[in-house]
């Protein structure tokens, strides 16, 4: 069976599998995708107005040394409190028991004695001091544990507009996608019978098969769990999937979307599997 398609006067013959491919191609309504492409445009050049007044991403933090020092302060004082009375009925002990030994102060058995407890004492001292330390150490590690953390999610969410449209509009086609199709179907109709014949035998049918994959996963987003990260409950749809804050884990943005796991237990018609085994959403079916 064939079709034919006139074209300034002329016919050609083409095969069942591109007037198919034709036909749907022609059939793909194009006008939303292609409005919000034209209003990103727009937006990208307003935006582009505004550059001057909008805050600076992150790119350099530090530590709170302030944090440092009062934890310092804290953990030695707290030891020091301990210490004085302790040290003071120590010292009051010893002398009692020298003088019940009946060594005089000031005699070297005695001096010896008070010597070694002081010596005690400072060790002890000198220990709360190392702790102290090491606890504005870690206090200092913290505060930089938080600025680089505040630091990537300013950095986030300044992108996070952009990338959410993008992700929208991201998996459908657009006017000029389709256009390019249907060049590079009717540049193959158009052939002399020859070279139809060698592209047919070479790869139409594998051309077929790639543009049948595309179609049918038009709309879908990458949704595998096993690429996502950071998973955080923030909302519910109406149909019961719960709509999840994340980040890919080779992408640091934040990102909402739903898990495609869990999706294909309530709507497994949204749902697309790759030949790695990898899932992807359709969104337009799995919000229904």
């Amino acid at each position: 069976m064939s079709k034919s398609l006139g074209f300034s006067g002329s016919s050609a013959q083409i095969n069942p599998a591109t007037w198919y491919m034709m036909n749907y191609l022609n059939g793909i309504d194009t006008k939303t995708v292609d409005n919000t492409n034209k209003n990103m445009a727009q937006a990208g050049y307003n935006l582009s107005q505004t550059l001057s007044s909008r805050p600076d991403y992150v790119y350099t933090v530090d530590g709170s040394d302030e944090a440092r020092q009062r934890a310092e302060n804290a953990v030695y004082n707290s030891y020091v409190d301990k210490l004085t009375p302790q040290f003071a009925n120590q010292t009051a002990d010893l002398e009692t028991k020298l003088q019940n030994q009946g060594l005089s102060v000031g005699s070297e058995a005695y001096q010896r004695a008070m010597t070694d407890l002081q010596n005690a004492q400072n060790d002890a001292l000198n220990q709360a001091a190392y702790n102290s330390v090491s606890a504005g150490q870690n206090a200092f590690s913290n505060s930089l544990s938080d600025s680089i953390a505040s630091g990537n999610f300013t950095n986030g969410a300044r992108m996070l507009p952009v990338s959410e449209i993008l992700s929208l509009i991201s998996n459908s086609p657009s006017g000029y996608d389709v256009t390019q199709a249907k060049y590079n179907l009717l540049k193959g109709a158009f052939a002399d019978k020859y070279q139809l014949q060698r592209q047919y035998d070479d790869d139409q049918a594998a051309r077929l098969r790639e543009t049948a994959k595309t179609a049918a996963s038009i709309a879908a987003s990458l949704s595998d769990i096993r690429f996502k990260e950071n998973l955080h409950k923030v909302g519910k749809l109406d149909n019961g999937l719960d709509v999840y804050l994340f980040n890919y884990k080779n992408d640091k943005t934040p990102r909402l979307g739903l898990i495609a796991q869990q999706v294909r237990k309530i709507r497994p018609e949204a749902v697309i599997e790759d030949k790695s085994g990898y899932l992807s959403v359709r969104y337009d079916l799995a919000v229904k």
